[in-house]
């Protein structure tokens, strides 16, 4: 999963320099980053990732992604 964390937040930072994200909606992506952060923590913290919690993981990670991607490819700049 952490591979896939810093490969989005990648494709904000991309988003950003490019001028295809605004700050508002690098605020609302970044703001995700974070919950998907606190979802894997909790997932971790007890030393085992169960098959339910790495579902919700990567679907969280799917959304997130899907988010990413819509805000880059709109209509809206910087």
């Amino acid at each position: 999963m952490d591979r896939r964390q810093e490969r989005q937040e990648q494709r904000i930072d991309q988003g950003v320099k490019s001028g295809a994200l605004t700050p508002r909606e690098t605020r609302k992506l970044e703001r995700g980053q974070k919950h998907v952060e606190n979802l894997e923590t909790k997932a971790h913290a007890d030393g085992k990732v169960t098959a339910r919690e790495k579902v919700r993981l990567e679907h969280a990670q799917d959304v997130q992604s899907e988010r990413i991607y819509k805000q880059k490819h709109d209509n809206q700049t910087r």
